[in-house]
């Protein structure tokens, strides 16, 4: 399974699904109310500024890369596993699609886990979010 991110595509992922909370209004009290189970943060500095907050995800999915090429965030959580996949630029490929399945399949089985899964992938991993969007419960959150 390959899905590939076409002009048409982009201009309309560019619209936010849900509620955009502004970087002058990202605090911790402001955005506890938003949050659902499981958590699923997608992005190196996403993962870095949400867990710095304290909010412990169930799945980070990063690509150790940031836009602008700056020093790559740290996480403020230890993952309880490490996956690696490859997946190319502008694609969602079934690595990648497989890997969040997986990962979402464990923590809905192990809500005990110590710390989230981390998927590191080689290449980029900005549409992971469809593939969590597409198979996280109701009331899940992806950020």
């Amino acid at each position: 399974m390959l899905y590939m991110l076409t002009d048409h595509l982009r201009g309309l992922l560019k619209t936010p699904l849900g509620e955009l909370v502004p970087n002058e209004e990202r605090t911790r009290a402001r955005i506890d109310g938003l949050i659902g189970k499981p958590l699923v943060l997608v992005g190196d500095v996403t993962a870095s500024v949400m867990t710095q907050m304290g909010f412990v995800p169930q799945l980070i999915i990063v690509d150790n890369h940031t836009k602008r090429g700056r020093k790559i965030p740290a996480l403020y959580v230890a993952p309880s596993k490490r996956v690696k996949v490859k997946n190319d630029a502008g694609m969602l490929g079934g690595e990648l699609f497989k890997a969040v399945d997986d990962a979402l399949t464990e923590i809905s089985v192990d809500d005990e886990m110590e710390g989230p899964i981390l998927i590191e992938v080689e290449g980029e991993e900005d549409l992971s979010t469809l593939a969590a969007i597409k198979l996280l419960p109701k009331g899940a959150t992806v950020v």
